[in-house]
């Protein structure tokens, strides 16, 4: 495994499905976490949500202060066939219902 290259392989990913609340999860990403890493990612995830609200993308980049090529790399990840945040986007939308 390269030191540089996520791999999917790591005791990380088996850790997150341990956690049990938003606030574990949080004080986790916090322990492993940058603030600039864990301020990006969530970042990312308000782009995606307001993508699956339609919003344009002056109006993202205004709320974020994203620019448009973030912007648009999350677009490309929610058009994704095989799109997990998609997946979770739509399943949160469902739930809310």
């Amino acid at each position: 495994m390269a030191k540089d290259h996520p791999t999917g392989n790591s005791g990380l990913y088996r850790a997150f499905l341990q956690l049990k609340t938003p606030e574990e999860c949080y004080r986790f990403l916090q322990d492993v976490c940058s603030y600039s890493e864990l301020s990006a990612m969530e970042q990312r995830y308000n782009i995606a949500e307001l993508l699956a609200d339609k919003c344009i993308y002056t109006e993202i980049m205004d709320r974020t202060g994203a620019s448009s090529a973030i912007i648009s790399r999350v677009s490309r990840v929610l058009s994704a066939d095989d799109s997990v945040l998609r997946a979770l986007l739509e399943a949160e939308k469902k739930a809310a219902d």
